[in-house]
C-alpha cells in the first residue's frame, strides 16, 4: 500500500485523515480509492473516525467489493473491528445494506457469522429482525418444529440417534403438509400435536407410551391412529405415559400404568393404544386441560381439579386411610372446590402440582397439602413447575429418601413478564434479565437446571439464575455490558430482593419462534417457529425467468467455427451446429444417436459423415426440410417455437420449382383417362382435353379446402418430424394449433414443461 510516501507517521490517529479516507471510500471509484489509500496515510486501512468506523466498515456499507478484497489481503487489517455506535462489524453492515458479494468475500476471509453487536445480535439476526412492523409471530400461525439435543432415546424425530447441536427442522411434517402447535418432550419419547388435531409420537415404545398398539421404537414421528377419529386439542406426557384431551372434553391415556396414572378401570399394567378415561364424577363435566408427572395425571374443569396416580403428596389430599397408595380413578381436590374459585391454569412435575385461579391465586399441591403461595397474579397465560419432594415410603422401589429437588414455579403474564417462586425463599418475585437490551417474553419452558424463553420478536434464549457469591470481576463485566436502563445490572443474589435475576444467552438459528419446550432433565429441546410464508401478505414481485431466452440466444449465436458446439447436423446445404448435452437431455432419440456407433444406427435417414470444420461430429439428415428441423431445435432449446406462437406467419416450405413441375406432370399423367377414340389425335390434343377435366376437379376441391390442405400439411409435417426425433411433447402441443389464412391460431393452448437439464441422463 505504500507506492507513495505519506506525510504522516505510523502512529497517525488523525480524525481529519479518517474523515478524508471515509469520504473517498464513499464517493470514489475503485481505482481512485486504492490510489488514495496507498499514498495518503500510513494507517489508512485501520484509522477510525469519531464513531469508530474504519475503511473496512465503509467499503462494506457501500458495496465496494474490489476494495474490500484488496484491504482483506493487507497486513494489519482487522476484519472483525466493531464500531462504537452499535458494535457492528463489516459483516453486519454488508448484510444490512444487502451487498451479498461483500458478505461472501468477508466469509471467505474467515469472518464469523456469529459475532454479536452490542445488542447481542449476529449479522444473520439483524436480517431476520429487519421486517415490517405488521409481521408478528403468534401461536395461531402455521408452525414448524425444530429440535436439538443429545437424542439418546430417539426423541428428536430426525430418524437416527445422532444428536444435534443446533435447532434442526423435523422434516417429516413439512414433507406431509403438517403444521405443529404443541410439543412435549420426555426422557423416552416425544409427543407432537398438529393444527388439525392429530397426534404423533416417536421414541422408545416400551409399555405402549407411543400409543401405536405395540412397543416398537419409532425413529421419526408416527401418527397415533387410535386418535384419528378425534379432534385433539391438548397433550401432556411424562416418563412412561401420555395424556390427550379432545375438543369434546374427553381424555385418552396410554402407556405404563404402574402407578394407576392412566385412570383406566379396572387398572391394567399397561395400555398400548389410547383408551378413554371414564369416571362417574366426570360425567356431565367438560375437561378443559390435562397435565402429567411421572407418577400422576391431572385433569381439570372450570370448577374443579382432579388427580390420580401414586399419592406421594402431590395429589392435593391425604393418603387413603385404608393404606391404598395409588388413586385409580380421577379424584377431585376438595381444597380447590368452592364457589369463588375458577381454575384457569394447571401444571405438574414429578413431585408437585400447581393450580392458578382466574382471580390470580396460585396454589401448590405438595406434602399432602394445598398451599396458596401467591395472590393477585392477574392475566397469567402460562404456569410451570419443576422439582418437588415425594414421600419415599409410598414407593421405596422407585423413590429415594430426600431424592427430590427444590420446587420452582414460573408464571408468564400477557405483558411478557415472568415471575418466579422457589421453595428456598418462599416468595413470588419478578424476573429481571441480565442482558444488553430489553426483552419481553411470549413463552417459557422449565427444566431442572435452566429456563428457556421465547420473546415477542421471535428470538429464543436460555436463562440461568445468578448464583450467590459471584466474583467481582464478573460483576464488573456484567455492569459494563449492560446499557439499557430496563435491564438489571446487579448480579448479587439477595433473598430479600423483590427481583429474581437471570442471565440470558441467545440461541442461534432461531428467528421466528412462537413456543419452546424442554425435557425435564434439560437434555433435549424443541422450538416451534412460524412458517416463513405466513408473513407474506402480498406476493413479492419476481422478474420473469430468462431461461428460455438465454438458451435461445445460445442457439442463435452458435457458429460452425466456434469452440462451444460439439456436433453439427447437415440438411441439404444448411448446417446446424448445436450441443449434444442439450439435445440428449431433451430427446431420447438424440441420446441414443450420440451413444451408438455407426453400425448400430437404425435410422437410414441419418448417418455420420466424418467431422465438421472444427473436428466435431457431423451428421447428415435426409427427408426432412431444413425449416422444420430449425423449428425442432428452437423447441429443444426454449420449450417453444414459432409455430406455437399465436399470430405468427410462417414461411411454408415449398419444393424447388423444377421438382414441383416434374411432380405435377407425373401426377397429371397418372390421372389421365384415354378414350378408345384416340386415333388421328396428337399427344398435345389428348393432354389438353384431360387438363380441362383436371382443372374442373381442382376448382371443386378448392371451394371446400382452399389453402387449408397446404397449411394443415405444415403442422402435420412438423408433428411427424417431432415424433420421429422423440419430441412427443411438441407433437401434443401442436394438436391445438391451426394455420388459418397464413397465420398461426392457437385454439387449445397446452403448456409444456420447462427444459430440465438432468445430469443423470
Amino acid at each position: 500500500m505504500n507506492s507513495y510516501m505519506p506525510e504522516c507517521t505510523s502512529k497517525c490517529r488523525s480524525l481529519q485523515h479518517a474523515l478524508d479516507v471515509i469520504s473517498v471510500v464513499t464517493r470514489g471509484s475503485e481505482g481512485q480509492i486504492k490510489a488514495f489509500l496507498s499514498s495518503y496515510c500510513y494507517n489508512a486501512a485501520t484509522i477510525k473516525d469519531a464513531f469508530g468506523r474504519n475503511v473496512i466498515h465503509l467499503a462494506s456499507s457501500c458495496g465496494k467489493k474490489g476494495v474490500l478484497d484488496w484491504l482483506a489481503e493487507t497486513k494489519g487489517v482487522d476484519l472483525l473491528a466493531k464500531d462504537k455506535e452499535s458494535g457492528w462489524t463489516a459483516l453486519h453492515r454488508s448484510i444490512f445494506y444487502g451487498y451479498i458479494d461483500c458478505v461472501l468475500s468477508l466469509l471467505k476471509h474467515g469472518v464469523s457469522l456469529y459475532v454479536q453487536d452490542k445488542e447481542g445480535l449476529s449479522a444473520l439476526d439483524l436480517v431476520m429482525k429487519d421486517r415490517p412492523i405488521h409481521v408478528v409471530f403468534k401461536k395461531t400461525d402455521p408452525m414448524e418444529v425444530y429440535t436439538w439435543g443429545n437424542n439418546i432415546n430417539f426423541t428428536l424425530g430426525h430418524g437416527g440417534q445422532q444428536g444435534r447441536h443446533h435447532p434442526e427442522l423435523v422434516d417429516l411434517f413439512p414433507r406431509n403438509g403438517v403444521y405443529i402447535k404443541q410439543v412435549v418432550l420426555c426422557k423416552f419419547h416425544s409427543v407432537f400435536l398438529s393444527h388439525k388435531g392429530q397426534v404423533y409420537t416417536c421414541g422408545h415404545g416400551q409399555g405402549g407410551r407411543l400409543g401405536h398398539g405395540d412397543e416398537q421404537t419409532c425413529l421419526v414421528p408416527r401418527l397415533v391412529e387410535g386418535l384419528t377419529g378425534h379432534q385433539c386439542s391438548q397433550i401432556a406426557a411424562a416418563k412412561d405415559h401420555t395424556v390427550v384431551l379432545t375438543e369434546d372434553g374427553y381424555v385418552y391415556t396410554f402407556g405404563l400404568n404402574t402407578f394407576h396414572q392412566l385412570g383406566i378401570l379396572p387398572p391394567p399394567s399397561s395400555c398400548s393404544v389410547p383408551r378413554q378415561v371414564q369416571a362417574k364424577n366426570l360425567k356431565g363435566r367438560m375437561v378443559i386441560g390435562v397435565a402429567a408427572g411421572r407418577f400422576h395425571t391431572v385433569l381439570w374443569t372450570k370448577e374443579a381439579v382432579y388427580t390420580m396416580g401414586l399419592n406421594g403428596g402431590q395429589l392435593g389430599y391425604l393418603l387413603d386411610p385404608n393404606g391404598e397408595k395409588c388413586v385409580t380413578a380421577p379424584r377431585q381436590v376438595s381444597a380447590l372446590h368452592h364457589k369463588d374459585l375458577s381454575v384457569s391454569l394447571v401444571s405438574a412435575s414429578d413431585g408437585a402440582t400447581v393450580c392458578v385461579s382466574e382471580r390470580g391465586d396460585i396454589y401448590l399441591l405438595a406434602d399432602y397439602q394445598c398451599k396458596k403461595i401467591a395472590s393477585k397474579q392477574l392475566n397469567l397465560k402460562k404456569v410451570l413447575v419443576s422439582g418437588g419432594y415425594l414421600e419415599y415410603k409410598v414407593a421405596t422401589q422407585h423413590l429415594k429418601e430426600n431424592g427430590g429437588q427444590k420446587t420452582c414455579i414460573l408464571a408468564l403474564d400477557e405483558a411478557g413478564r415472568v415471575f418466579c417462586w422457589k421453595s428456598s425463599n418462599n416468595s413470588m418475585k419478578q424476573c429481571r434479565w441480565v442482558y444488553g437490551r430489553q426483552v419481553f417474553m411470549s413463552d417459557v419452558a422449565l427444566n431442572g437446571s435452566e429456563i428457556m424463553f421465547v420473546t415477542q420478536d421471535g428470538e429464543a434464549f436460555t436463562g440461568k439464575w445468578l448464583e450467590e457469591g459471584k466474583k467481582s470481576s464478573e460483576k464488573k463485566e456484567l455492569v459494563s455490558s449492560l446499557q439499557h436502563p430496563s435491564c438489571d445490572v446487579s448480579c448479587e443474589h439477595d433473598t430479600t430482593s423483590v427481583y429474581e435475576r437471570i442471565r440470558l444467552q441467545k440461541l442461534t438459528f432461531v428467528h421466528r419462534a412462537v413456543s419452546i419446550a424442554t425435557d425435564p432433565s434439560g437434555c433435549n429441546f424443541a422450538v416451534l417457529q412460524s412458517d416463513p410464508k405466513t408473513s407474506l401478505y402480498e406476493i413479492p414481485s419476481v422478474s420473469l425467468s430468462s431461461f428460455g431466452m438465454d438458451f435461445g440466444k445460445l442457439l442463435d449465436e452458435t457458429d460452425e467455427m466456434d469452440s462451444i458446439h460439439d456436433v453439427t447436423f447437415q440438411i441439404g446445404t444448411r448446417m446446424y451446429p448445436v450441443h449434444k448435452y442439450i439435445l440428449a437431455v431433451r430427446s431420447d432419440f438424440f441420446k441414443k444417436l450420440f451413444v451408438s456407433s455407426d453400425s448400430q444406427l437404425d435410422t437410414p435417414d441419418i448417418y455420420r459423415k466424418d467431422e465438421d470444420a472444427v473436428g466435431c461430429d457431423l451428421y447428415v439428415i435426409e427427408k426432412v426440410h431444413p425449416d422444420l428441423f430449425a423449428y425442432l431445435l428452437q423447441f429443444v432449446y426454449t420449450d417453444t417455437c414459432d409455430l406455437l406462437t399465436h399470430g405468427y406467419q410462417p414461411k411454408i416450405p415449398y419444393k424447388q420449382k423444377s421438382d414441383e413441375y416434374e411432380d405435377t406432370l407425373i401426377s397429371n399423367l397418372s390421372k389421365m383417362s384415354f378414350d378408345e377414340n384416340v386415333n388421328g389425335k396428337s399427344a398435345f390434343e389428348i393432354y389438353r382435353n384431360n387438363q380441362v377435366q383436371v382443372i374442373k376437379e381442382k376448382q371443386k376441391s378448392k371451394s371446400k379446402k382452399g389453402k387449408a390442405g397446404e397449411e394443415a400439411n405444415l403442422i402435420k409435417m412438423l408433428q411427424s418430424a417431432a415424433k420421429k426425433f422423440g419430441l412427443s411433447n411438441l407433437s401434443g402441443r401442436l394438436d391445438g394449433v391451426r394455420l388459418e389464412n397464413g397465420k398461426i391460431n392457437v385454439v387449445n393452448k397446452k403448456n409444456g414443461n420447462k427444459p430440465k437439464l438432468n445430469q443423470k441422463k
